[in-house]
């Protein structure tokens, strides 16, 4: 049974993303622990805690993933912004732990000017501080596959093993995007193009890593390495590239999860749209 769902907000209380992931009839969801755009970090109370374990119980709603702040950047040549990255991922991992959520997505760092070796191990260098400090048990970390932008690493597979390779024996995984991989050069919406990405995969990492997909049409053409989120079926991948992800025999086990933009009822429409492409049962 395929799984489709949806960013979600966790304002107020982080039991709501459950209220809200049932409003739109996701099976699996995605929030943010803390706001993406400030630096400032909010404890949770026990109570807190301990309701959104409950509502998870009684919804059902699985996979639940957490998308790591869009401030961090653990390849910051800056010490300090790569400090307060590496204490930021540590504090919402460690909240992770505690809520037992699945996956834990990140946009691994960017360049921003220096060489992407050195980007690299800064990125390796700031997560042997981050695995230093959390133990992951009930949660698996994973690097985001991005489109490129702004010297982003995670770009290529082979960034991606780069910066797996050292924490192979740690709960480690990929995320991928469907609008990063098309702006970044991957012709994922061809059939032969689809499948030479999938055995590029499985070569190099090993599909039993790849743990979620970002459902995400692209609002700029291929290869334009731009970060640009559309509908489903109202960019430039088309709905050819989600029907090969929705009906193939390895990705349609995994959970897949809209970060379209936030319009209207654009979620029930987007994921109507998901749902239709599937040729088997979806879950129920």
């Amino acid at each position: 049974m395929v799984k489709i769902g949806t960013h979600v907000s966790s304002a107020k209380s982080l039991d709501l993303v459950f209220d809200r992931g049932k409003e739109v009839g996701a099976d699996t969801i995605q929030f943010f622990v803390s706001s993406p755009r400030s630096w400032a970090w909010k404890e949770r109370t026990e109570e807190e805690k301990a309701l959104f374990l409950q509502k998870r119980e009684k919804t059902g709603i699985q996979p639940v993933v957490v998308h790591a702040s869009y401030l961090f950047n653990l390849a910051s040549a800056d010490e300090n912004l790569r400090k307060k990255s590496i204490n930021g991922v540590i504090n919402e991992l460690k909240l992770c732990e505690e809520l037992k959520i699945d996956y834990y997505v990140i946009h691994a760092g960017k360049a921003k000017g220096q060489p992407e070796e050195q980007a690299i191990q800064n990125i390796i260098d700031s997560l042997k501080v981050v695995f230093s400090e959390v133990e992951l048990k009930n949660t698996t970390f994973l690097f985001e596959t991005l489109a490129g932008q702004k010297g982003e690493i995670g770009k290529t597979t082979d960034e991606i093993v780069a910066l797996m390779e050292p924490f192979l024996d740690i709960k480690t995984g990929v995320c991928l995007d469907t609008c990063h991989l098309y702006s970044a050069g991957y012709k994922i919406n061809e059939e032969e193009k689809f499948f030479e990405y999938k055995e590029e995969l499985k070569e190099k990492i090993g599909l039993e890593k790849v743990k979620v997909i970002h459902c995400n049409d692209s609002k700029t053409p291929f290869n334009s390495r731009r970060d640009r989120h559309e509908h489903i079926g109202e960019g430039s991948i088309g709905l050819k590239g989600f029907e090969l992800f929705l009906n193939d025999e390895y990705f349609k086990n995994l959970p897949f999860i809209l970060e379209t933009p936030k319009e209207g009822d654009w979620d029930l429409i987007n994921m109507e749209r998901l749902k239709n492409l599937i040729k088997a049962p979806v879950a129920q």
